[in-house]
């Protein structure tokens, strides 16, 4: 049994701060129940003397997951890379992101995976969906990276980012890859085991992808029972290709070959139509705003972002900070006038937990209350903040608190399953290690870059 001792509950949806109480969690391995919440109460340590002491203290709250990263850019940070400027989004892609992709290998992969993992957790965040690239290293690629999250503990969503760009055979490899590992993560619950990660079905952008490759990506997700994790219409160009040349939008061709559940991701949508949006909601499909991504590229706002049903927070690579992130998502929309109030995008930030429970939710009781919440018999993935404000902090303004005070340097303790990842700010895995050897490959990689 582990114990957070006299915390203050903090959940997000609806928003509220409990008084000063205790939250007992059974270890992984403890029973049946293991990894889930076992009971909240006062003085449950005279219940559980033997119980270990995960904190006292401060706020608890529901983990935050990252709705759609790249764990490859991990070691492009500061990168020391001779790159052609670029007049538009489309030569970005090809003068530095397609040149790192391609420059990836699995000592590299295994690497950058690891450092974004720990960041991540390092921030408070539960869980990373990612969308992963890397043309000439594709075949077992998400098993590398399945191997990280669970070196660091971290819970996750897995994909190969399918794309035409390098040719078909390229294509049928990204499918391939795909499908292998969501079998890879059906085997592994066929064990018995709960996996901390799942497959989705990945593909890159309408404009790289040929009819014949959506097709079967959209017989991918159908074999699988998972959903495809795909950007569209992140900048105009995808947009107006995907009409000059198919004479559909985006997501109607989506549509068309019958790809979208409510398993799917689109990532930015920035220049989405009216009616595409209505095809998204009417398909239960989320929607992964990237507004500090956005920005950087220059691809506009997306004004339209109140009208879909189901926003998620992502950052598309730059880091994992959600914190952040959600400030960002803020003061961008505000700059454009929008109608939304912080309270609307720490809905948003919440929602990524519904996103992991339609991926997760066969691992536990269908009885139990679900991921995002801190109930008995809720999935134990948390973090306790030791954020002391200089002002009330209470239910009705905590969006207010995390726009304008808190930032992830807060994150005390962090739990994921029942086990505690980050302890007092402390890794529970070798980060010295991790943090060494990503130096190291991401020289490899910007020597790679250049080769290229």
């Amino acid at each position: 049994m582990i114990l957070f001792r006299n915390v203050r509950i903090m959940e997000l949806d609806p928003p509220s701060v409990s008084e000063p109480m205790d939250v007992a969690v059974f270890e992984p391995e403890e029973n049946a129940h293991g990894g889930t919440i076992a009971e909240i109460g006062g003085s449950l340590q005279t219940k559980y003397p033997k119980a270990k002491i995960a904190g006292e203290g401060g706020f608890l709250s529901p983990g935050l997951v990252c709705g759609h990263t790249h764990l490859y850019s991990a070691l492009s940070r500061g990168m020391l890379v001779d790159i052609a400027p670029s007049k538009d989004f489309a030569q970005l892609l090809k003068n530095l992101w397609w040149r790192l992709d391609r420059a990836i290998d699995p000592e590299i992969l295994r690497a950058s995976a690891l450092a974004g993992c720990s960041d991540a957790l390092k921030a408070g965040i539960t869980s990373l969906v990612d969308h992963h690239a890397g043309p000439e290293c594709i075949d077992n690629s998400l098993t590398i990276i399945r191997r990280a999250y669970e070196d660091t503990g971290l819970r996750g969503i897995l994909c190969y980012e399918t794309t035409d760009r390098n040719g078909t055979d390229e294509a049928r490899a990204g499918i391939a890859e795909n499908i292998r590992f969501a079998k890879e993560v059906d085997d592994i619950r066929a064990s018995g085991q709960k996996p901390l990660v799942d497959a989705a079905i990945g593909a890159h952008a309408s404009f790289t992808l040929s009819n014949e490759t959506l097709e079967a990506l959209a017989e991918a997700v159908q074999e699988t029972g998972r959903g495809i994790h795909i950007h569209l219409a992140e900048d105009k160009f995808d947009a107006v290709d995907a009409r000059y040349r198919f004479g559909k939008d985006p997501v109607e061709r989506l549509e068309a070959v019958g790809a979208l559940n409510s398993r799917g991701i689109v990532g930015h949508g920035v220049w989405l139509t009216p009616s595409e949006i209505e095809i998204m909601n009417v398909r239960d499909v989320f929607l992964a705003h990237n507004a500090r991504s956005n920005m950087n590229n220059a691809v506009g706002y997306n004004a339209l972002l109140p009208t879909f049903k189901n926003v998620v927070l992502g950052t598309d690579g730059m880091g994992a900070d959600m914190l952040e992130e959600f400030k960002f998502a803020v003061f961008r929309h505000r700059e454009s006038q929008g109608p939304w109030w912080p309270g609307d995008f720490l809905k948003a930030l919440h929602r990524g937990n519904l996103l992991i429970e339609r991926y997760f939710s066969q691992d536990f009781d269908p009885t139990s209350p679900g991921f995002g919440t801190i109930k008995q018999g809720a999935p134990a993935d948390l973090v306790l903040w030791d954020y002391d404000p200089p002002t009330p902090l209470v239910g009705a303004n905590i969006a207010g608190h995390l726009a304008f005070g808190m930032s992830s340097r807060s994150a005390r303790t962090v739990m994921i399953a029942g086990s505690i990842r980050i302890l007092d700010h402390r890794p529970m895995y070798d980060d010295m290690a991790i943090e060494a050897d990503a130096r190291c490959q991401a020289a490899r990689l910007w020597k790679r870059m250049e080769e290229r």
